[in-house]
């Protein structure tokens, strides 16, 4: 009985972890969808590169959510000593464990369409940039929207304007995001501190990686830990009741 209720102690300890551990996965994705909300607002088919990088703020919702309720079913289950719980839940971390798994090595063996996937971003925001800004409406919108909420001037900076259509319509002035003053200027206005936007997503999602990646690794721990104690319970409960 002793070690019985040891490992409802456990069982229950390991989801709360669980639970604690999903509802952070829970607030970094909603953090993430608040921050960018207003960027998402154009992603579509003009910028369909971008979502691509959007899309972890998703699966943290997703992921952060289910592990809530795997949390609370698996405390439920060992406080109610439910065999039928106990098992589902057991499927359940299982069956996720394995996603996460194989979504890790997939990740790890395809690292290099990393690159490739910034080389097509490269070529199609410069492009934009020198062809669409301030001529199409909702590239226009897309990129000032970028540039203000990431604090950005251009892909790699403010030369990326440079013999744009929008350069050349305003008489060589640059948008107010490269300035110094808020308001348009030319370069010898130009912020020296503004960088491009293609350097602070990179410092975005090595930032934001780290800290999913950190998150992601100490759940998988007490996953494993809180699978082995429901297995155990599981069979357990049997001994108890013909004990």
């Amino acid at each position: 009985m002793a070690l019985f209720s040891l490992l409802k102690i456990l069982m229950f300890l390991f989801n709360s972890i669980i639970f604690f551990g999903g509802l952070g996965l829970l607030g970094i994705g909603l953090c993430l969808k608040i921050d960018g909300s207003s960027l998402t607002d154009f992603l579509g088919v003009t910028v369909s590169p971008f979502t691509q990088l959007l899309v972890v703020r998703y699966l943290c919702i997703v992921i952060g959510s289910i592990l809530l309720l795997l949390g609370i079913l698996g405390c439920w289950g060992a406080i109610r000593e439910n065999k039928s719980l106990l098992l589902l839940f057991f499927i359940i971390i299982l069956t996720l464990f394995l996603v996460k798994m194989a979504s890790a090595m997939i990740i790890l063996i395809f690292s290099s369409t990393v690159n490739v996937l910034f080389a097509h971003i490269d070529s199609w925001a410069v492009r934009t940039l020198q062809e669409s800004y301030d001529k199409k409406e909702d590239i226009t919108k897309m990129w000032n929207t970028t540039m203000k909420e990431l604090q950005c001037c251009g892909f790699h900076n403010y030369t990326d304007f440079n013999g744009s259509t929008y350069q050349n319509q305003s008489g060589g002035y640059y948008p107010i995001f490269c300035c110094k003053e808020n308001f348009p200027c030319q370069e010898s206005g130009i912020a020296n501190d503004k960088k491009g936007c293609l350097h602070k997503l990179k410092e975005s999602l090595e930032k934001n990686g780290k800290l999913i990646g950190g998150v992601g690794l100490g759940i998988s721990v007490f996953e494993v830990a809180a699978m082995v104690v429901s297995i155990i319970l599981f069979f357990k409960i049997d001994d108890i009741s013909y004990g």
